[in-house]
């Protein structure tokens, strides 16, 4: 028996695949992590991206109407393509300085899957953002609620957002008609 026991234990045969039964578990989840983060990653900019592109496309505008700012929004949401667009979160606000207040004060605002902000209500902003009166920024403010393929093994969701901020372009301030 004890001649038995030591010929296993000095036989070294089936080493190499017995260390890889051990190892590939842990392969395997570098492997996907590798690709949850490659995903989070690209959504993140494709997040970024999209917050500057609606911010960037009604800054070009003198007016908007409400059909104007929806094209805005679908084009958005294509930005972020393939993802699904269900769990994304996308607001344009235009805030001004009140020239009777001086304040920052919401001029107009719109949303998707979200609420739009009050019309008169204060918005702070960075620093010296508007500095003359009767001016405007258009803030254009995105989150997307990401989900890994194995969330509820790892981390749970992300909630991915950006914020973007521009000056109107061809005028001081962007009316919503």
């Amino acid at each position: 028996m004890l001649g038995r026991l030591l010929r296993l234990w000095l036989c070294r045969r089936g080493i190499a695949a017995t260390e890889f039964a051990l190892v590939l578990p842990l392969m395997v989840l570098v492997l996907a992590g590798t690709a949850e983060l490659g995903n989070a990653l690209l959504l993140d900019r494709k997040v970024t991206r999209a917050a500057h592109i609606a911010s960037d496309l009604v800054a070009q505008e003198e007016t908007v109407d409400t059909a104007v700012l929806n094209d805005f929004l679908d084009a958005v949401e294509r930005v972020l393509v393939p993802y699904p667009t269900n769990a994304i979160r996308i607001s344009l606000t235009s805030v001004w300085r009140d020239p009777d207040t001086d304040s920052l004060q919401v001029d107009w605002s719109i949303a998707r899957n979200t609420s739009a902000l009050s019309t008169g209500s204060a918005y702070v902003l960075p620093t010296d953002m508007v500095p003359v009166i009767g001016e405007s920024v258009i803030v254009a403010e995105i989150e997307y609620a990401y989900s890994p393929l194995y969330a509820d093994l790892i981390t749970g969701g992300l909630i991915l957002s950006d914020r973007a901020y521009l000056r109107p372009r061809r005028t001081t301030r962007v009316t919503r008609l």
